[in-house]
């Protein structure tokens, strides 16, 4: 009883402490938590962060009081708000979904997984599709216990297996790695240590025992080009020499220098490729053939070719274009990104979600089912497939509810637009049927109405939806005043004239050359003919880039001391992003400082004014929000 008064007095310290309001404006309490969990987005240097905590503070507050702002003056009903907001929530719905199935342990799960090939054989035998399963299980448990009694695997894998393919190669599938096979037999390989054996596992092609052989560090992927010289069928050997004699005479052509693109092109009877110069793209463990697959890699240079070698469908020459290295630990971001695309694709996420669909969704979305005539719906729902009216059915109609979430109903005719675009023909099984389209519905209610179930997606739209507010109200009360109130601006800048001034200046053309000769050039050329300089440097086209204007000194991209005169014209210099030289053509000096005119100062008068009318509104709100900092709860924030 001590300790879980001691835990229980523990997590009341924390909600306390975390749940602590930091400071009001209005009736509007802001916690110490929602502050924190703001400020650490960006977190300053430890030592930097006492004086950034303090400037935050005050950024936060001004903030809080403009959204408020926004929702009083109802800038969130606005129809282009309302849609933007949609529309980010549709956005942001499935990679919310996403994170709470839980895809970045399985995407690290399978970049583990790849870092390693592990060469696998199985014993399988088929179940009927239909009938007794009893022999297909004794058959496997057999195959289990002479396992455990000592029979080698590739002995047992050829007596007990069903299939002649498997019998064949002994049980052997060759090396595979994440993503090679189904998720669920991945599972079963990847538990296993080299040289042991699963029990057997059942899955919905049969039973299967599986035996990890050997495992090595995996070889990645490579992205090649072939000339397939198909043979015919059945063909003799001699018609197969005849055939590798044409393979070797295309070869030896490509290492004579001739491409290997247009010989695939010319040559290649893999229809599917040849237009495309022969390329694949990209191969990994276990996508073919064992002799095919070995062939790939053993090709170790980019540009390397091989030799004509057989497959059973003719001859083949490939070309390594690019090696993908695997991952080499769970740091490698870019690996990770690339893994975490091939879960989000694969089978696997699928599985998680119908396992949170079941578990979860079902329950807090308060599906119900409803009571209905299950043999007037089957006729209703043949009726429908078959384009047949359905008034004469009474007991079911296209209103008929077939179940409900909480804040939506199924109907019949819900069902109907769905079946009717999967099938053609009457349905025999109408509960398996059923069941996937309640498990859709299901799927489709949670993830519209996500923002009801999930705190992700409510802080992400939140913070959407307030920063869309912050834009609105700035606009109404700063932006766009300033961009309409020219008098207003006349009038600012009449009164503040002599912070308008021009420092020590320059009316110039400031060019940038690809090149410092390219510059010289074109430096030479405006000596001779400045008037033409618009025609001089349009004919270089993208090589030269110019800009024109009034320009103080310390806005130049130069950093050579020059005479302020008419007609100077600067050294070609390297620029500060290494993309080409820059030089200066003074067509005006302008040594002395000058006063601006309205329209010369109207970016920086627009500026300033924008800052007065944000100062007097931000006055405006704390008036009708007055702000209370808590000084004793800001004191324990670090």
């Amino acid at each position: 009883m001590k300790h879980y008064l001691s835990i229980v007095g523990l997590v009341l310290v924390a909600n306390t402490v975390f749940g602590q309001t930091l400071f009001t404006y209005g009736d509007k309490p802001v916690s110490k938590q929602d502050f924190l969990t703001a400020f650490n987005k960006n977190p300053p240097t430890k030592e930097e962060r006492r004086k950034a905590l303090d400037e935050y503070l005050g950024l936060y507050i001004n903030y809080k009081l403009k959204v408020q702002a926004g929702y009083d003056e109802e800038l969130n009903k606005q129809p282009s708000f309302i849609d933007e907001s949609k529309n980010f929530k549709h956005q942001i719905a499935e990679n919310v979904i996403n994170d709470e199935v839980g895809i970045k342990s399985l995407s690290q799960e399978a970049m583990l997984r790849s870092m390693k090939d592990l060469h696998v054989a199985q014993v399988f035998v088929e179940i009927p599709k239909k009938g007794d399963t009893t022999k297909a299980y004794q058959q496997i448990t057999a195959a289990y216990k002479a396992l455990q009694a000592g029979k080698s695997f590739e002995d047992v894998a050829v007596q007990f297996s069903s299939d002649e393919s498997t019998k064949k190669s002994k049980g052997d599938l060759g090396f595979i790695t994440a993503f090679t096979l189904s998720y669920s037999f991945e599972n079963e390989i990847y538990k296993l240590k080299v040289g042991a054996y699963s029990k057997p596992y059942k899955s919905s092609f049969g039973y299967h025992i599986f035996k990890v052989t050997a495992e090595r560090p995996a070889l990645g992927k490579r992205r090649i080009s072939q000339i397939m010289i198909a043979t015919p069928p059945n063909a003799t050997d001699d018609v197969k020499k005849q055939y590798l004699s044409h393979a070797d005479s295309v070869y030896k052509l490509i290492k004579a220098g001739e491409a290997f693109d247009k010989m695939a092109t010319e040559y290649s009877n893999d229809y599917k490729t040849a237009n495309n110069g022969g390329e694949i793209g990209n191969i990994g463990i276990g996508q073919y053939n064992a002799d095919f697959e070995k062939q790939v890699f053993a090709l170790q240079n980019v540009g390397e070719v091989s030799k004509p070698f057989a497959s059973a469908y003719g001859y083949h020459i490939l070309k390594l274009l690019e090696i993908t290295a695997p991952p080499k630990d769970l740091e490698d971001a870019a690996a990770l990104a690339i893994v975490k695309q091939q879960v989000e694709k694969d089978e696997r996420l699928a599985l998680f979600k119908k396992n949170l669909l079941h578990n979860k969704w079902l329950k807090v979305t308060k599906y119900t089912p409803w009571a209905y005539d299950t043999a007037a719906f089957r006729a209703y729902t043949d009726s429908n497939i078959l384009s047949k009216i359905t008034n004469g059915i009474k007991e079911v109609s296209d209103t008929t509810v077939l179940f409900s979430f909480e804040k939506k109903k199924i109907y019949a005719a819900d069902w109907a637009v769905h079946i009717v675009k999967l099938l053609q023909n009457p349905i025999v099984d109408y509960t398996s049927m059923m069941k996937d389209f309640i498990d859709l519905s299901c799927t489709q209610y949670y993830s519209y109405n996500l923002e009801l179930y999930s705190e992700s997606m409510q802080a992400q739209v939140k913070e959407f939806d307030e920063a869309n507010l912050l834009f609105a109200a700035m606009d109404k009360h700063v932006w766009g005043k300033t961009g309409t109130d020219i008098e207003g601006l006349k009038e600012y800048y009449s009164k503040h004239k002599e912070s308008y001034q021009w420092n020590s200046s320059v009316t110039a053309l400031v060019i940038n050359a690809k090149t410092k000769e390219l510059a010289t050039e074109v430096a030479n050329k405006l000596k001779q003919s400045i008037q033409d300089w618009h025609s001089i440097t349009a004919a270089y086209g993208a090589d030269v880039n110019t800009d024109s204007g009034r320009f103080e000194l310390s806005q130049l991209p130069i950093k050579q001391v020059f005479a302020n005169k008419d007609g100077i014209v600067t050294e070609p210099e390297k620029n500060a992003n290494a993309d080409g030289y820059s030089f200066i053509y003074v067509l005006k000096a302008h040594p002395t400082k000058e006063q601006r005119s309205f329209e010369d100062a109207k970016g920086a008068v627009t500026n300033d004014y924008q800052q007065v009318l944000e100062k007097e509104w931000i006055a405006s709100l704390k008036k009708k929000y007055p702000v209370a900092i808590k000084q004793a709860v800001w004191q324990t924030i670090q």
